[in-house]
């Protein structure tokens, strides 16, 4: 690696030019930045009732169908579950709408 002022080879790991002092550019450090993740919504599309399974299934990228039978089975095992699918529905906000590509 050179530095685009002086020329002079420098560490791919430095931050500066040891012969100018120019600041090396700043894009390989941003690689390992902290990168937060999408929240979880409830999507607009591919959803049955509330989008509350879609949700969990795109967010942690799960099978949609086996997130489905697992909710399905946990509503009808326990009465826990009924609640628990309304309370996420309530909490999880919805997914914001698309907007189309303005074309020019």
């Amino acid at each position: 690696m050179f530095c685009s002022h002086c020329g002079k080879p420098i560490e791919s790991s430095s931050r500066f030019c040891t012969s100018c002092g120019a600041a090396v550019n700043a894009a390989p450090f941003m690689e390992n930045a902290y990168q937060p993740t999408p929240r979880l919504t409830r999507p607009r599309h591919s959803r049955m009732i509330a989008g509350v399974c879609a949700g969990f299934a795109l967010h942690y990228g799960w099978d949609l169908n086996l997130v489905r039978v697992i909710t399905a089975l946990f509503i009808i095992l326990t009465g826990v579950g009924a609640l628990a699918y309304i309370a996420a529905w309530v909490i999880i906000p919805e997914a914001p709408y698309a907007l189309p590509i303005k074309s020019t």
